[in-house]
């Protein structure tokens, strides 16, 4: 474990009261926030290997976040919050396309100029061949399926009660109409194909076929599928009529409106055709919930730091999965995304919450979110305004969930230990020293038919690595399949789809990201060309 200080990074944090930040508190003071949460798993009319497990997490995490973890003057009000999940606590019901509609509708009637709408969608995505000729460019509805979908039996009714991408703008635009500012997160996926070299036990795609929306005699599915299927052959998969980026909604982005009308930011978890996973996480937690990757990271970057633009904070989530060797999804970001997220202006931040004292311990409403582990130290600080010269004591932290840590008072920078007792009251913890943990979760790779023993000596290598301290190696094996951060095959070239004619046949090692896929593009190759001996 390496400690990395934060102190020089948090100097001068309590020069708070600057003229962006007045703007900020006094409208965000002024407005109404309100948050409608959608969280669709279980679904009756499709085969249950379509069902999913992570949405009522997401639905649940940001939940929480908006009702405790916001950072203040932003207050979203329990009142103002609508949760439709199933299993959730706090819910309204469950998230059928008519209680969406109706949550969406009430919003547009009690939404006042300048009111903020926070508008989030897990669940399953789909497509449809566009039900109005012409209506899109590559000939394809994208669709939200909420838990009351039935099966798709003629064209011009499409799926029944999906919610479809026009259906989402039109709601959309009414609130925007009455002058509220949205920001709407879209964690589902829509189509995508990905060639993995080895299986992830851990990762599930949030997308569902077509040919599982279809109902209907054997005939009329398979002319359905086949008409479907002819469409997508022919789109421009992905782009618009100018060849951009298609993005999954028909959402119209600030610019060029009526000046009356609410300004709009949209966060889409892929591409339409991409997929995008849902996952245990933290990873490395033990028995971590299962959450869409997507919804997960834009909260943790959101709770280490809470005060930057939506183009920011889109940004770190995208350098998030590049850190983490994720090829795919590719999320998208648009609208007005140079405000602050949750108002207009940007300020600077600083990572400190009240101390809780209850019960003989101590808490704290940050954790794992906040990149706060086991270890981590923080400054006890007699007011939020307090300087790091100011602080009295130290906690550290001895357990961390996703949003709240237990944290224990403990002897640092020359200042002894102070009693539970003795923290003020309304002190402030903020961070002065960060756990990290620079360890290299590595996947075994799995015995290949005809390779075991390729396979064999890998893991010999591996064994020998991890144990021997004097290489510098900082790494932990687990086992094929299971959540790692790099993953290793033995296979042959010859073997992966889409290899040419000239593809090798020797045995090779493959270096692979965390979600195991494999391409033969832009030249790609094996970390050897041939399997090395020993």
């Amino acid at each position: 474990m390496i400690k990395l200080t934060r102190r020089t990074l948090l100097v001068g944090t309590s020069a708070l009261v600057a003229a962006g930040t007045l703007s900020f508190r006094a409208l965000a003071a002024s407005r109404t926030y309100h948050a409608l949460l959608v969280a669709c798993t279980e679904y009756p009319a499709l085969p249950q290997r379509n069902w999913l497990i992570g949405p009522k997490n997401d639905a649940g995490l940001v939940h929480e976040y908006l009702l405790k973890n916001v950072p203040d003057p932003v207050r979203f009000a329990p009142e103002n919050v609508t949760l439709l999940a199933k299993d959730v606590p706090g819910a309204k019901g469950l998230p059928t396309h008519a209680a969406i509609k109706a949550a969406l509708a009430d919003l547009a009637t009690k939404v006042q100029r300048d009111d903020f709408v926070y508008l989030h969608l897990s669940g399953h995505g789909a497509q449809q061949p566009e039900r109005v000729k012409g209506d899109e460019t590559d000939g394809l509805d994208e669709i939200f399926l909420p838990v009351d979908i039935e099966k798709w039996i003629n064209r011009d009714a499409g799926v029944p009660n999906a919610l479809v991408d026009n259906e989402i703008g039109d709601a959309l635009d009414a609130i925007r109409n009455k002058g509220a500012f949205v920001w709407a997160v879209f964690d589902c996926c829509h189509s995508g194909t990905a060639t993995r070299a080895v299986e992830v036990d851990d990762e599930l795609e949030r997308k569902v076929e077509f040919a599982d929306l279809v109902g209907g005699d054997e005939a009329a599915r398979a002319a359905t599928v086949k008409a479907y299927e002819d469409t997508v052959a022919s789109a421009s998969r992905g782009l618009d009529e100018n060849g951009a980026r298609k993005h999954a909604f028909n959402l119209t982005p600030t610019g060029g409106e009526p000046i009356t009308k609410g300004k709009l930011v949209a966060f889409y978890a892929a591409q339409t055709v991409e997929t995008t996973p849902e996952m245990p996480l933290p990873k490395g937690t033990a028995d971590a919930p299962r959450f869409g990757l997507f919804t997960f990271t834009i909260l943790s970057k959101l709770a280490e730091n809470p005060n930057v633009t939506y183009r920011q904070l889109g940004q770190a989530v995208l350098q998030q999965y590049s850190a983490d060797s994720r090829t795919r999804p590719t999320p998208l970001f648009e609208g007005e995304l140079d405000a602050r997220v949750f108002g207009t202006d940007k300020t600077d931040a600083v990572m400190q919450w009240p101390i809780v004292v209850k019960d003989g311990e101590a808490t704290i409403g940050a954790g794992l979110l906040h990149r706060l582990t086991p270890g981590s130290k923080l400054a006890i600080l007699p007011s939020a305004l307090s300087s790091l010269s100011d602080a009295v004591g130290y906690v550290e932290v001895q357990s961390a969930k996703n949003l709240e840590s237990r944290v224990k008072p403990v002897e640092f920078e020359k200042k002894p230990a102070l009693k539970l007792a003795d923290i003020p009251a309304n002190a402030y913890a903020r961070v002065a020293e960060i756990a990290v943990d620079y360890r290299l979760t590595v996947a075994r790779p799995a015995a290949t038919k005809g390779l075991e023993k390729e396979a064999e000596l890998v893991n010999s290598v591996l064994d020998e690595l991890a144990t021997a301290k004097e290489t510098g190696f900082n790494i932990e094996l687990v086992d094929p399949g299971k959540s790692a951060e790099l993953r290793f095959a033995v296979m042959r070239e010859n073997a992966i789809a889409g290899a040419g004619k000239d593809a090798s046949d020797k045995p090779a090692l493959w270096f692979l990201p965390a979600s195991g896929d494999v391409t033969l593009k832009d030249g790609s190759k094996p970390a050897a060309d041939h399997y090395p001996s020993r």
